[in-house]
């Protein structure tokens, strides 16, 4: 499970809402500094003496559940492997979430090839994204959706205290005829990265807020 820590929690009202301006480096220092008495698992601790890219990650269906996702491995294709210090895992490609561990109502998969790409070349598309998950037999079931992916406007999220990119937020609004939802996210004008994001995981477990920390 995520964590909550009152004193950090306090830190990351701002990434729980997707707001811009969650206080990134502050956070960490005050996380590493002892504001937890957890001890961090390994892999978790040996990415972050490596200085891997770090997210900031908050669970929106529990009060103050947060924690944090550094980059672990990225194999030939580009997907990424990010662990928290709870035993959390995520897949990721460019910061779109394809796979899902440790929340208990996970995804097993996930294809949203055509969303990234219409989120990298910043055109409002209409497409699939795909989603595995176990159903109550334990088996494996993939669900199908239709998007749209549409500009909403342009904002300025704070990802350090030296540093704020300027981004274009889009909404990726998906159905099926069974479940809704909808994904936010951030693009950095320029590099067009997903710099900060609300993406749905299930229904049970809900949406994983990411902010990037530079």
């Amino acid at each position: 499970m995520l964590r909550r820590i009152p004193l950090v929690a306090v830190l990351l009202v701002g990434l729980a809402a997707c707001s811009s301006n969650p206080e990134g480096s502050r956070l960490l220092k005050d996380y590493f500094q002892g504001a937890d008495e957890a001890e961090p698992n390994a892999a978790f601790v040996a990415a972050r003496d490596a200085n891997a890219p770090t997210y900031i990650g908050s669970l929106q269906t529990q009060e103050n559940a947060y924690t944090l996702f550094a980059r672990q491995t990225t194999n030939a294709k580009g997907e990424s492997t990010w662990v928290s210090p709870d035993n959390l895992s995520l897949g990721m490609v460019d910061g779109m979430i394809i796979a899902t561990r440790g929340f208990g109502d996970d995804q097993m998969a996930g294809d949203a090839r055509q969303t990234l790409a219409a989120l990298k070349t910043g055109q409002n598309r209409i497409t699939e994204h795909f989603v595995t998950r176990l159903d109550g037999d334990n088996q494996a079931r993939t669900l199908a959706f239709r998007c749209d992916v549409a500009f909403q406007k342009q904002d300025a999220v704070q990802l350090s205290e030296a540093y704020t990119a300027n981004t274009d937020l889009f909404l990726e609004t998906c159905r099926n005829g069974e479940t809704d939802f909808v994904n936010f996210f951030w693009i950095e004008r320029g590099s067009r990265q997903i710099v900060q994001s609300r993406q749905w995981i299930s229904d049970e477990t809900g949406a994983l807020a990411l902010r990037f920390v530079k």
